[in-house]
């Protein structure tokens, strides 16, 4: 069935009509939400200083003390087990180092440096007693 010249044109401005009402409709729902989404947020530039200290992080890379040992770096990140460390001989914080931060028994502490294993156990042993008494 074959259509008129004026009812295509019918059709069309019906079409057209249909159109804008659902532009209408959508430009109104994207108004909606970006007002929903306004109400929501808040600018940085009016916040106080205790808000923007909630929502700040601190690295603290800058307070990680590093430990040379078997040429790798030990990350101590505590403070005060870190200036205790420093404060044992070389080769006491080296085994400490090696036993509790690089997970080796005392016979590969003891095959590294060339020792028995009894001497590294009296060596651990001492430092973790050197150890208490500097904390505390």
């Amino acid at each position: 069935m074959e259509l008129t010249r004026q009812e295509k044109d019918i059709v069309r401005r019906k079409f057209c009509k249909y159109c804008i009402k659902v532009m209408e409709g959508e430009a109104l729902y994207y108004l909606r939400q970006l007002e929903k989404q306004h109400q929501r947020e808040v600018c940085f530039s009016d916040l106080t200083p205790e808000q923007e200290n909630q929502l700040s992080a601190y690295d603290d890379l800058l307070e990680i003390n590093y430990f040379q040992v078997m040429n790798m770096d030990v990350p101590v990140r505590d403070e005060d087990i870190s200036n205790a460390l420093k404060k044992l001989p070389e080769r006491k914080r080296m085994i400490i180092l090696m036993a509790f931060f690089l997970d080796m028994t005392e016979q590969e502490i003891a095959d590294y440096y060339h020792l028995v294993q009894s001497t590294v156990h009296y060596h651990k042993a001492e430092s973790l007693r050197m150890l208490k008494d500097i904390l505390e």
